[in-house]
Formats: C-alpha cells, structure tokens, sequence
C-alpha cells in the first residue's frame, strides 16, 4: 500500500512523505521537503535504511540512522517523520506504476 503524507510538525520544516508499506514495514520510502540536511548523501542512506523497518518504529529508526550516518539535520527528525506518517492517508492497492513506470517513488 502507498502511504502518502505531508505536514509541518513542531521544531520541523515541511516535510513531504511517500512510503511503500507491505504488511505493516517499509519497503521503499521518500522524504523530502523544505528542511536541510548534510551531508546530503549521509541523508539519502539513512532515508533508503528505513526499507524493513516497521512503520511504527520508523521515527526512533529514522532518529538512529541519522546519527550513525553522521548526518546534521534541520528541519526534520523521526518525530517530525513518525507524526507525518501517522497522519498519512493510506491508498489501497500496489503504487500507481502507470504515473510512475521507473516503479520509484518520487
């Protein structure tokens, strides 16, 4: 199921979720938004790490990859990513490959 979800959570920037989740665990995620985060590359492994975390233990995990890839963050935290995915709307069914044929989240 596509879960997609944006908001501005307190001490966060805006932030923009979409996140495959089978059976109630990540399988691909894309967060992105208006926040500030470096190293950048730091950033996008923390983000694809989170493939096989449980959705409810994504913001913890997310907080901890952070800081085990040495990543500065401003604007975002698993807080801010947990409290936007909660309130995410859930649309059933596989994602939508005919607006997206590459398969990736954007």
């Amino acid at each position: 199921m596509l879960v997609e979800g944006m908001g501005r959570p307190a001490g966060c920037k805006l932030i923009r979720v979409s996140a495959v989740v089978e059976g109630g665990v990540i399988s691909r995620i894309s967060i992105r938004g208006d926040f500030f985060a470096s190293p950048e590359e730091g950033f996008e492994r923390a983000e694809a790490r989170l493939a096989g975390v449980p959705l409810a233990e994504a913001g913890a995990a997310f907080d901890s990859f952070l800081r085990e890839e040495g990543v500065e963050a401003f604007g975002v935290n698993g807080a801010g990513l947990a409290e936007v995915l909660a309130g995410a709307p859930d649309r059933a069914g596989p994602p939508d490959r005919a607006a997206n044929p590459g398969g990736e989240i954007s």
